[in-house]
């Protein structure tokens, strides 16, 4: 599996057969016309949905779409907590604790887990009960795993300050992860030497991979 951090979230995957575009921000793509292109949108927000992967030149590409994107595109549109296929791709939902969808995608052997904005997300200004509601809604998705993964595209957001682990921590003790690829940080890629000072529990020795730039390739 070849995985190209691109920036933020968006990632791009490459595999024998199959290439996996997911949230395409910004970034350079470097995509194989010989292969099937699979083009996943967690939701609508500006930081993980740009129209140009409508402009994107290749003869076979399925688009993937949270149903909360509206636009008059051919794509395939997805609501949580339900399983699709598409071709030789199987995939099922997992509701967001923001907007949208994660996405948990079988191809070639291999499952892939890919946040979008599905996180622990606790603010020290919010409400106990917004926080609680957190707490709870992420706990149950990531309870609903129940395979081992292979890629796993996790929230690492350091504007949560004190509590930027909790989503991370809670995915590392509960689901069992080959590769953990953290996403959503803007470019901050200082959460990268963050990450190795922690003292996180990693029952099931997950690696998690050591992002320093954009574009950035890893063979795994």
């Amino acid at each position: 599996m070849k995985v190209t951090h691109l920036y933020h979230s968006g990632c791009f995957i490459e595999l024998k057969h199959h290439q996996l575009l997911f949230d395409y921000y910004q970034g350079d793509l470097c995509i194989d016309k010989n292969k099937p292109l699979y083009v996943f949108v967690s939701h609508s927000h500006d930081d993980h949905y740009n129209q140009k992967i409508f402009d994107i030149k290749h003869d076979y590409v399925h688009y993937i779409l949270s149903n909360d994107i509206k636009n008059k595109h051919d794509a395939l549109y997805v609501k949580p907590h339900q399983t699709y296929v598409i071709d030789d791709i199987k995939m099922y939902t997992l509701i967001s604790t923001d907007l949208g969808v994660g996405f948990v995608v079988e191809v070639e052997n291999q499952i892939i887990y890919f946040a979008g904005d599905l996180h622990w997300w606790h603010w020290q200004d919010e409400s106990d009960e917004f926080n609680e509601w957190q707490r709870k809604i992420y706990q149950q998705e990531i309870n609903r795993i129940d395979k081992d993964i292979d890629l796993a595209c996790v929230i690492v957001d350091k504007r949560q300050e004190d509590d930027y682990l909790l989503g991370l921590q809670y995915f590392l003790e509960h689901v069992k992860s080959r590769y953990i690829l953290p996403i959503h940080y803007f470019g901050n890629y200082g959460i990268s030497d963050d990450l190795k000072n922690e003292h996180l529990q990693n029952p099931y020795q997950a690696k998690i991979l050591y992002v320093s730039h954009q574009n950035q390739i890893f063979e795994i």
